[in-house]
């Protein structure tokens, strides 16, 4: 299982976001160029039961292609441009799977996997574990979601994978406290002193997200948090290691 508690993690957003096509492995490459230690990537399952990285449900904002990105099978994602919509310099850059990003950041970067869960693909976990297994890669990364029945799940099969929920805006409830998962990844706005002292007490590292300010990255790691979720890895400068005591 990966280690949380032994450094601050500068976990790239979508990889590096700010500066290239989120989910792509030009994104993936360039967060570790930046200095990264993390990259968070959106998975899902396409028609035909491949991940791919994509954070949103339907093709058009990130990707030429048009309705939802479930209905495509591979072979058609791959015929899209996921890059053009950030710069004309990043056209041609293609969806990847798992498997692809995973042999991007090996060695490199560990992955926070966010499971974007559709109804329409009930064997997802299935195909996680086994990807992450035949890979040999869970070591290095951490499963996380917004749909917390799903993360449990994944909890009661495989204890062995480092786990996480998801907090966005509709608060931080304190069963989360006491739930079995190692990860609280919690939108920054909710987080306070007191949360990061529940959450040590009960044996979870936290990470904060989207914080793409330098200074606002510098306070919350000295309020104790266990990573900082960027689009801008680069601007990342606190101590990586956590102080003794």
């Amino acid at each position: 299982m990966i280690e949380l508690f032994d450094q601050v993690y500068n976990c790239a957003h979508r990889g590096a976001s700010g500066h290239a096509p989120e989910n792509t492995l030009a994104a993936l490459k360039l967060a570790i160029a930046l200095g990264a230690d993390m990259a968070e990537i959106d998975v899902q399952q396409t028609a035909d039961g491949q991940l791919v990285l994509f954070h949103d449900e339907t093709l058009e904002r990130t990707s030429t292609g048009t309705g939802p990105l479930a209905d495509r099978t591979l072979t058609e994602l791959r015929a899209l441009d996921a890059g053009s919509w950030f710069s004309h310099h990043c056209a041609g850059e293609k969806i990847p799977t798992l498997i692809e990003a995973i042999s991007a950041v090996r060695g490199c970067l560990s992955l926070n996997i966010e499971l974007k869960v559709d109804d329409a693909a009930p064997d997802l976990l299935d195909r996680l574990i086994t990807t992450i297994a035949d890979q040999d890669f869970a070591e290095h990364c951490v499963v996380t979601s917004f749909d917390h029945a799903l993360i449990d799940e994944l909890v009661a099969r495989e204890p062995k994978f480092a786990t996480g929920y998801i907090i966005g805006r509709e608060g931080l409830p304190v069963d989360v406290f006491r739930s079995k998962v190692d990860l609280l990844s919690v939108e920054k706005s909710l987080l306070e002193e007191a949360e990061l002292e529940f959450a040590a007490a009960a044996g979870k590292a936290v990470h904060v997200w989207t914080v793409n300010d330098a200074e606002e990255m510098s306070r919350l790691v000295a309020l104790g948090v266990g990573g900082i979720i960027t689009n801008y890895p680069d601007r990342f400068s606190a101590s990586r290691t956590r102080p003794a005591g």
